[in-house]
């Protein structure tokens, strides 16, 4: 193991001691705990300190866990709330409706699915959650670019170009934008057959409680066949139920993303 990743798994180790301990502990308590030398421990502690992962009670000189880090926390908490309010919502689309459901975060400038619901209709899409998706060709990736400033949707298209996976996909930065646009002032994004043939998807933002996006769901289905799913049928359970997960998050009403009635567009999963 390298010194470099030697220290960090005994920051890590230190940090969770300190986490779960409800006393205050002095550089001897660690050490002796966690069978490292005192002079390790100090200069660890001492980094995380700095970098408000621990804090050092002034009194008795003793180290507890920093604010930074309890901020970590929350930002999981939340994380396991999505996934905690998107799941039953993703199951019923998938169960009840015979869609293909799915939710996905942006995860190091990458579209990432997060949960994957399969079909119990007459076509079921397979998705391994974690995997990858192309922005431009899914309506999950319209809706998570939606409303952002043209610089930053270039900068994370900027490892993706514009390539045709089908002959409906959009391969103009500008019409891409217009449709991001679109999909914004709506409220919901489509696309048709952009990213399998046959294949329409509805995508729609979830928001956190400060009105931040911080993920999308969407669904898949086959217009052919299953004639009896309308657009605006579809369009309706996708945004109601993107605005159940995010007043599940604590996103005030106001917040939320206002919908408008379908439109013709042009724009799976």
């Amino acid at each position: 193991m390298s010194n470099s990743n030697q220290s960090l798994m005994r920051g890590l180790a230190i940090l969770e001691l300190l986490d779960k301990t409800p006393d205050t502990l002095g550089i001897r308590d660690i050490a002796r705990t966690l069978d490292l030398s005192p002079t390790i421990v100090q200069r660890l502690v001492h980094s995380l300190v700095d970098a408000n992962f621990a804090r050092q009670d002034p009194q008795t000189q003793k180290y507890t866990i920093g604010y930074r880090a309890l901020a970590l926390g929350r930002s999981l908490m939340t994380e396991e709330r999505l996934v905690q309010n998107a799941l039953p919502e993703l199951t019923a689309l998938a169960n009840d409706h015979h869609l293909n459901a799915y939710l996905s975060v942006i995860s190091d400038g990458e579209l990432t699915y997060v949960l994957a619901e399969q079909s119990a209709g007459p076509i079921a899409i397979k998705i391994r959650p974690g995997s990858k998706a192309l922005y431009h060709t899914t309506a999950m990736g319209k809706a998570l670019l939606a409303g952002k400033p043209r610089k930053e949707v270039d900068g994370l298209l900027a490892n993706e170009p514009l390539t045709a996976v089908t002959k409906n996909t959009i391969t103009d930065p500008d019409l891409f934008f217009a449709t991001l646009e679109r999909a914004d002032a709506q409220g919901y994004a489509l696309a048709e057959g952009e990213n399998l043939d046959g294949v329409t998807s509805v995508g729609a933002r979830i928001r956190d409680v400060h009105g931040n996006v911080v993920a999308a769901i969407s669904v898949a289905y086959a217009p052919s066949l299953q004639p009896a799913t309308q657009m605006e049928t579809v369009v309706n359970l996708v945004t109601s139920a993107a605005c159940r997960i995010s007043l599940a998050l604590g996103c005030p009403e106001e917040k939320l993303d206002q919908v408008t009635p379908v439109v013709e567009a042009s724009g799976a999963a």
